[in-house]
């Protein structure tokens, strides 16, 4: 109980908008972005324990070395997640780079967004990959958001409209 209150003293709001070609990741508190290509480098050249080399615009640049795989796990002909863990790893990453650790890791409310592939509304399913992307990513909560992208400066929680409310 008291670790919980110590983390909300310590952890903020993050609006989180994902699309196959970008994720956008918006601390609504100090106004930091993350906007940068989904993409992961791996190295399974040791298939005994994969390795993350590089997330984003830095993923990009190894895609010529050998050994290293470079993938966007934000990208599936009918799902907007094909790999889980590669897309939990890019989603950590992009929370911490808006969000940094301080004496305790940051445990933020999270709103994500999925900006692509809703024809016809998302699973149930959907939400739970959705839900469970974020709290293995660090999210102490987790709304999900389907509608009009949010004003990231001119936020209010009755801009929230959850799949069920569509």
């Amino acid at each position: 109980m008291i670790l919980n209150m110590v983390r909300k003293l310590f952890s903020g709001t993050v609006y989180v908008r994902i699309s196959e070609d970008r994720l956008r990741v918006h601390h609504l508190e100090n106004g930091s972005v993350f906007d940068q290509p989904p993409l992961i480098a791996v190295d399974a050249s040791n298939p005994r324990k994969v390795t993350l080399r590089a997330i984003g615009d830095e993923a990009q640049g190894l895609e010529t070395q050998s050994g290293v795989t470079v993938s966007n796990p934000f990208s599936h002909p009918r799902l907007l997640v094909s790999n889980f863990r590669n897309a939990e790893w890019v989603l950590r990453h992009a929370i911490r780079a808006v969000h940094p650790a301080q004496f305790v890791t940051p445990s933020p409310v999270v709103i994500m967004h999925p900006l692509e592939k809703l024809e016809g509304g998302l699973t149930d399913i959907e939400c739970r990959v959705f839900r469970e992307l974020a709290l293995g990513a660090g999210a102490r909560q987790v709304h999900l958001h389907v509608g009009e992208a949010l004003s990231p400066n001119h936020f209010t929680w009755d801009q929230i409209r959850s799949p069920d409310e569509q």
